[in-house]
């Protein structure tokens, strides 16, 4: 898990992006001209400025120039005056925004990215009082004149020398967003009671400083491993798909500005299928049979491929994700019907396989209610 999630998918979409700018017909030869010095400048200066900030000459491996629009619109993005540029010395790799327009420029890196992680782990577990497994986060440099330096590059980019031991101060200079997990199968709705120091932490810092956490743990060590995604709270959304995780997940806390809430998911298996719920108090929520609905003839599906119809029904709103097993085949389609607006509905489910491809996976969003049925081909 960790930046390099983050770190990879910027840059491959930046290298994509940049390589279709640059090959786009058009672009006048004067703004080509103007994107190369762009970027001859903003090498030597993001040069100079790791010399400077770190007494080390890095090697170069890709200086991208950032693109955006302009103020005005416009069907095409221009350079914006900054450069990224890619650097690697001795065994670390890692990144520098700066101008590539003027001659002595501020600019910001993440060459010590790995070592305010490292101190954030431990002082994260010194609030919670349990091992953290893993940590992930985006910081933003918050300055006066911000508005002066285009925001194309933005995350755990830092203009000042990290000060050892200095990461709470950090926490109020910043704008975070950090994922925290644990392997310890614990329930995080409890967590007012179990950690009240750390629960009350969070809270503060979410609300005083706008700082969001989600906090996730896991059934197991293995379960963390075959986990589908590990980069909730990228971009600042701290559970957007985390249902798909079920599975894996037992439970999560979320801290966001004034909001706060948790979740604890259920596992059921039946008939060698799991199904995966986030539950709510006073009762399990969720029961699931098969062969007792009809599957109706709406046009949308052969009829004779629906012989074994599941049935899904909820008593509360909320999403609902299906493993099947993987068998022979490891790509199998998935009907789902329900009733919505007094309505029935038919419709093919988007089926994911799971990064252990043990099964293959969907989930059903409650859209007009909770209750389901759905066929498998």
């Amino acid at each position: 898990m960790g930046h390099s999630c983050f770190h990879g998918k910027l840059l491959v979409l930046t290298c994509i992006f940049l390589s279709m700018v640059l090959c786009a017909c058009g672009y006048s030869k004067e703004e080509k001209r103007r994107m190369k010095e762009i970027q001859e400048t903003g090498r030597q200066n993001g040069v100079r400025y790791v010399e400077e900030k770190y007494g080390i000459t890095p090697d170069i491996l890709d200086v991208q120039v950032c693109m955006e629009y302009s103020n005005g619109g416009g069907a095409m993005r221009r350079a914006n005056g900054y450069v990224l540029v890619v650097m690697k010395h001795e065994d670390k790799t890692f990144r520098v925004h700066i101008s590539g327009e003027e001659a002595e420029p501020e600019g910001r890196d993440d060459y010590e990215y790995e070592t305010v992680r490292k101190e954030a782990k431990e002082y994260f577990q010194q609030v919670l009082g349990y091992e953290v497994y893993d940590i992930l986060m985006e910081y933003e440099e918050i300055k006066d004149g911000e508005a002066c330096v285009p925001s194309c590059h933005k995350y755990n980019l830092m203009s000042e020398p990290y000060e050892a031991g200095s990461f709470e101060n950090m926490l109020q200079m910043y704008s975070f967003t950090i994922q925290i997990a644990d392997c310890m199968d614990q329930d995080l709705t409890a967590m007012e009671a179990a950690y009240p120091f750390a629960a009350g932490f969070f809270r503060k810092y979410s609300e005083g400083w706008g700082n969001k956490a989600v906090l996730i743990s896991y059934r197991s060590r293995e379960d963390y491993e075959k986990g589908y995604d590990h980069t909730y709270g990228s971009c600042g959304i701290l559970d957007f798909g985390i249902e798909n995780d079920g599975l894996y997940i037992r439970s999560y806390a979320v801290f966001d500005g004034e909001e706060a809430k948790a979740q604890r998911f259920e596992l059921l298996e039946y008939d060698g299928i799991i199904l995966s719920w986030p539950c709510r108090e006073g009762g399990s929520g969720l029961t699931v049979f098969k062969g007792e609905h009809e599957w109706l003839e709406l046009g949308e599906t052969d009829k004779k491929a629906a012989e074994q119809v599941y049935s899904v029904v909820r008593e509360y709103p909320g999403d609902t994700t299906v493993y099947l097993p993987v068998q022979e085949k490891r790509s199998r389609t998935v009907w789902i019907q329900h009733e919505y607006d007094k309505k029935w509905w038919q419709y093919e489910s988007n089926v994911k396989l799971t990064k252990d491809k043990e099964y293959l996976f969907f989930t059903f969003l409650g859209i007009g209610g909770s209750s389901f049925d759905f066929v498998v081909d």
